[in-house]
């Protein structure tokens, strides 16, 4: 555990009542029921679906990998960080469907190859972690020729996340009250605690704390509309396995293919402009295309492929990092220079913007979390966890206010 000037970055605790609503029972809000409850507190999880994981958690599969930069850049070791706490943390869980059968991801030219082997020479990373193959080490692992190699990440591989879902929300015991098919609309802060609403008035859950963890449905709420959060169309392609259009191992670059989970490989996943709800033949098309293009004759005729898929909303922020910890009172407009002197909206807090790495992001992001509100160590250098901040885009902001 690293805690390097935790009390110049991050609000103290709002109180000493350990009872709070989570709203979201995907990846993030699953997640963070588990890391409070674990640590003694009274949880109530308030789903607007009938059950856990029916939204952007709701694939079939996801890809479970860190992501690599020649300057091992933030985004980099945030998701190292996330990656290799993930991988502990589901040690500890129960059963789900998950495989740690690898991940290859292949360069896309012969540039990008030479730029993968200096980050290779440059860095020397342990094998276990990431190693990179030459073509033909990266032929030999598929079975099937590759050109230009790519990185192995021999602990990466797929998982449910939906069974992960599952299976923290019932690590998480009698401490845990759970709600479904209950939509809050809106919520009024009352004597040092939130007051919880439906859309007919009706009070449905009060705690002093409340923990968004629900996607992109978070910025309906008045208190949370300035977080600058967009909703990402991503339609992921299901397959029917077949032995000749199969892979031992996650492949992934432009575009990904996993091996096959009851019968069906997972290929994708689309990032469209639009919002449409339903399955699209161009966004099938586009999946199928770029994994013919890293595996070339993968599917003889991907064009007859029927039309099959889930259609998801991946909830981004701009720099494309999860939002962690206390939420910003957006109404200042006093010029500020530092984290540490940021209105925070009392009693509430986001798990968001985890886009497409909910997997990885939601482990770590719970306990870093869940640190901050009982003011233990943080489970990373403070230096990360700051970068993770809500209230880093509304700094921004203010810095430029005349004073």
């Amino acid at each position: 555990m690293v805690n390097r000037g935790v009390s110049d970055a991050f609000p103290r605790p709002v109180s000493t009542t350990r009872n709070a609503v989570v709203l979201g029972a995907g990846l993030a809000g699953a997640a963070i029921c588990h890391a409070l409850c674990a640590r003694g507190w009274q949880v109530t999880l308030v789903e607007r679906q009938p059950q856990a994981a029916q939204e952007a958690s709701g694939n079939l599969v996801g890809i479970v990998m860190p992501v690599l930069s020649q300057d091992d850049n933030l985004t980099s070791r945030l998701t190292r960080a996330a990656y290799l706490f993930a991988l502990r943390y589901w040690q500890t869980l129960g059963q789900f469907d998950h495989a740690a059968c690898g991940v290859l991801q292949l360069a896309r030219d012969a540039a990008h190859a030479q730029l993968q082997l200096a980050i290779a020479r440059r860095w020397n990373f342990p094998a276990t972690f990431a190693r990179w193959c030459n073509g033909d080490e990266a032929s030999a692992l598929l079975g099937r020729a590759t050109v230009h190699g790519g990185w192995h990440f021999p602990q990466g591989g797929w998982a449910d996340p939906g069974a992960v879902c599952r299976a923290m929300l019932a690590a998480c015991g009698s401490r845990l009250t759970q709600q479904y098919g209950c939509e809050v609309a809106s919520l009024r802060r009352h004597d040092d605690r939130w007051q919880l609403y439906d859309g007919a008035g009706a009070q449905v859950a009060l705690a002093p704390v409340v923990i968004f963890a629900n996607s992109n449905g978070a910025t309906r709420f008045a208190q949370l509309a300035d977080l600058p959060l967009v909703a990402v169309r991503g339609q992921v392609t299901h397959v029917a396995a077949d032995p000749h259009s199969t892979v031992p191992m996650v492949v992934c670059g432009d575009g990904y293919v996993t091996p096959p989970l009851r019968g069906i490989c997972c290929v994708g996943a689309s990032y469209d402009a639009h919002q449409d709800e339903h399955l699209r033949a161009d966004s099938q098309a586009g999946n199928l295309q770029r994994v013919q293009a890293m595996l070339p004759g993968f599917w003889l005729d991907p064009d007859a492929l029927p039309l099959a898929g889930r259609v998801g909303f991946r909830c981004v922020a701009p720099d494309r990092l999860p939002l962690v910890g206390a939420l910003p009172d957006n109404g200042s407009l006093t010029a500020i220079e530092r984290m540490r002197d940021m209105p925070r909206r009392p009693g509430l807090y986001g798990l968001l913007g985890y886009a497409s790495r909910g997997l990885i992001w939601a482990p770590l992001a719970a306990e870093l979390l869940a640190a901050q509100l009982e003011g233990t160590p943080l489970p990373l250098d403070a230096t990360l966890a700051a970068a993770l901040d809500p209230a880093r885009f509304r700094l921004k902001v203010l810095r430029r206010q005349p004073r």
